[in-house]
């Protein structure tokens, strides 16, 4: 007859040193933006400036 396996020693318990962390994919990096130039035009014409 085969032996049951003897409970564990009692003690403590190993304390994980801080919470796992948990692994984030990677975000795409986005390309950069272009810088906005104003158009080639006539100077005296006020350039209307792009939304944010």
């Amino acid at each position: 007859m085969t032996r049951p396996t003897p409970p564990p020693p009692d003690g403590p318990e190993p304390v994980p040193s801080g919470p796992e962390p948990v692994p984030r994919e990677p975000e795409p990096a986005d390309p950069p933006e272009p810088p906005v130039r104003p158009p080639d035009g006539d100077p005296e014409e006020p350039v209307p400036e792009p939304p944010d």
